[in-house]
């Protein structure tokens, strides 16, 4: 059995010293030679003795000796841990004390033990709340990321939609000018020269001739004169007549060619709200998804949290499974954690 003092002193070589608190969270370093900063509360008297630290199998100057990993997975103590490996050394140590009768040696390593455990323990909540604490960051960086996409792609969507109505209503503006320009092109063209004759008229044309073929000049010509004015009357009348009929015929196009234009325009609104609802509901169902979403990953971090606990309030010191490794693992992959 190897003396006590000399396992004193090879514990004595893995010292400690004051670290701080980081947002309430003991923070704990860990460098080749096993522990370089632990808990101010984990400092007990250690027993005097000028044994050095390699006969308890931790050289830190053996380049041989299995180092344990700087960058160790968060919640995870695996066997090479230097916090484990000096707990079990403390452990070794304290029945010792015990089977030689030196308690007061052994209730400080059970302190320091106890000490140990609950360091570990902040470490292990503190290091799981703020992964917790990551993952809900994601979730909502992600949702807002798509939230994003998803208007931009909505407002496309909606001025390609505008854009199309703007480029219908252009093209039927442009085909009713058109329409317009041919129909007084048309009205001007069918529009009468010559009036419909009325019976005096005709009967003045056939006096005339026959005061001609009698030789009454004077008279044929006071009655070609009459008869001129009255035709030149009647033609006023006759186009007066098309010009009205004219006009009404245009009035009527041009209403509806508006009502054409007021029925697109119609059209096109109920298009435009129906994408505006479409936009809302598809909109809400992404809300109510991301709700439900952080809901199911609350339930699944209270999860942790509570096997955590129950872990740690047993008392046990070693490996520790997280949860998100193992049961929720298939869960954190559909959340895209």
């Amino acid at each position: 059995m190897a003396d006590p003092i000399q396992e004193g002193a090879a514990l004595q070589g893995l010292h400690s010293r004051q670290v701080p608190l980081e947002d309430g969270v003991v923070q704990l370093r860990y460098s080749k030679a096993g522990i370089s900063s632990l808990p101010p509360s984990a400092q007990v008297a250690q027993p005097l003795g000028s044994t050095s630290i390699s006969q308890c199998g931790l050289d830190p100057h053996n380049s041989s000796q299995e180092q344990p990993c700087s960058c160790m997975e968060p919640g995870r103590l695996s066997n090479h841990d230097p916090v484990l490996l000096y707990m079990q050394q403390l452990d070794e140590h304290k029945k010792r004390c015990e089977l030689t009768g030196r308690y007061a040696e052994a209730a400080a390593a059970a302190a320091r033990i106890q000490d140990l455990k609950s360091a570990q323990g902040q470490r292990m909540h503190g290091e799981l709340v703020s992964m917790q604490h990551r993952e809900l960051s994601h979730l909502q960086q992600t949702y807002q990321q798509e939230t994003q996409a998803f208007d931009q792609q909505w407002a496309m969507r909606i001025a390609a939609c505008e854009q199309g109505v703007a480029a219908q209503l252009t093209g039927l503006r442009a085909a009713h000018e058109a329409q317009l320009a041919a129909f007084v092109v048309d009205a001007e063209t069918r529009r009468p020269t010559k009036p419909q004759h009325s019976a005096e008229y005709l009967d003045n044309r056939k006096t005339e001739e026959q005061l001609v073929k009698q030789g009454q000049y004077q008279r044929a010509h006071q009655l070609k004169v009459a008869a001129d004015a009255l035709y030149l009357s009647e033609l006023a009348a006759t186009q007066a007549a098309w010009d009205a009929e004219a006009e009404l015929r245009r009035r009527k196009l041009i209403a509806k060619q508006q009502g054409e234009v007021e029925v697109l325009l119609q059209r096109a609104g109920r298009g435009r709200n129906e994408l505006e609802l479409r936009r809302l509901n598809e909109a809400e169902k992404r809300h109510n998804r991301f709700r439900a979403r952080v809901q199911e990953l609350d339930a699944m971090h209270r999860l942790e949290s509570v096997h955590l606990g129950a872990f740690l309030d047993g008392g046990q010191a070693g490996k520790y499974a997280p949860l998100r490794d193992t049961t929720i693992k298939k869960k954190r992959e559909l959340l895209g954690l």
